[in-house]
Parts: C-alpha cells; structure tokens; sequence
C-alpha cells in the first residue's frame, strides 16, 4: 500500500525474482476466491530454475525444470494459481466444472495479462483430465525444445 517512485501504489502482491518468490502481507486478506499468490509466484520460480540446480541430470534439451513457453509463463502461471483454488474449493468434476464458469466469468486477470480464452480452455482441459496439472505442463510448453546455454 506504499507509494512507489512514482508516487502511486504500484499495487504488487506478489513478486519472483529468479529463484527466489516475494509476498506482500495483503496476500492473507485477498477477497479473489480464487487468488493464491504463492501458487502464482512458485510457478514463475519453477521456470526458472535449471535442473542441475536441484540435483537434476539434464540433457541437451533438458536443462529447466520445468520447460514453459518463455510467452506462456505468465499464463502458466495464472492457470497453477487458478487451477489450484478449484481444486481446493470443488470436490467433484462437475463442482470444479461450475468453478471455471465462475472464474471466467468473475474473475479473470485483466486482459493485457494472459490471453483470456486460451487460460479458460487450459482450465476446462485440466479438470476434466485425470492429472490437471500436466495437462496446464503441457499446454504451457513451448513450441520447440530448449537448448541448454552455450558455455565458455
């Protein structure tokens, strides 16, 4: 709720860095049913990380632990941050299917944030699959495979 250097609340609730995931105390008073802010955050993180960095093998086209879209990760990450409250709030496939109505309905991020239609057809995907959360893996990741840095 501080002013930034521009003399307006920048109105940030949550902020990664690399490898490391930062939380504002408005996080814990947030009205969005289906906010969670270090879901949000841990999935920015998640992309960033290589695999050696956790005790990981890679491969030539292996390296990140988790290979998103460098375009789709702010859309990665909405889809874990939503997809985790539906699973938290609805019990049935059809209570988490009512979930996604409301969400696209109520609650979608503002409109220069992800592209709308393509989060809510990634959350419709996810809840009626078996293991959502690869399916969000999947439909995130990008167009080709990564190569691993050039080293000296």
């Amino acid at each position: 709720g501080r002013p930034g250097l521009h003399g307006h609340s920048a109105g940030i609730v949550g902020l990664s860095e690399e490898t490391t995931c930062y939380l504002a105390l408005t996080y814990f008073t947030e009205p969005d049913p289906f906010a969670d802010f270090l879901v949000h955050e841990a999935a920015h993180v998640f992309h960033n990380w290589k695999r050696t960095s956790v005790g990981l093998p890679h491969t030539r086209t292996r390296e990140w632990l988790l290979a998103i879209g460098y375009r789709r990760r702010e859309t990665f990450a909405y889809a874990c941050e939503a997809y985790s409250r539906i699973l938290a709030l609805g019990t049935t496939r059809q209570d988490r299917g009512r979930l996604v109505a409301d969400y696209a309905a109520n609650w979608l991020p503002a409109a220069d944030a992800v592209p709308g239609a393509e989060l809510i057809d990634i959350l419709r995907e996810a809840v009626g699959a078996r293991n959502g959360w690869a399916r969000i893996r999947a439909r995130c990741a990008p167009d080709r495979p990564l190569r691993i840095s050039a080293r000296p």
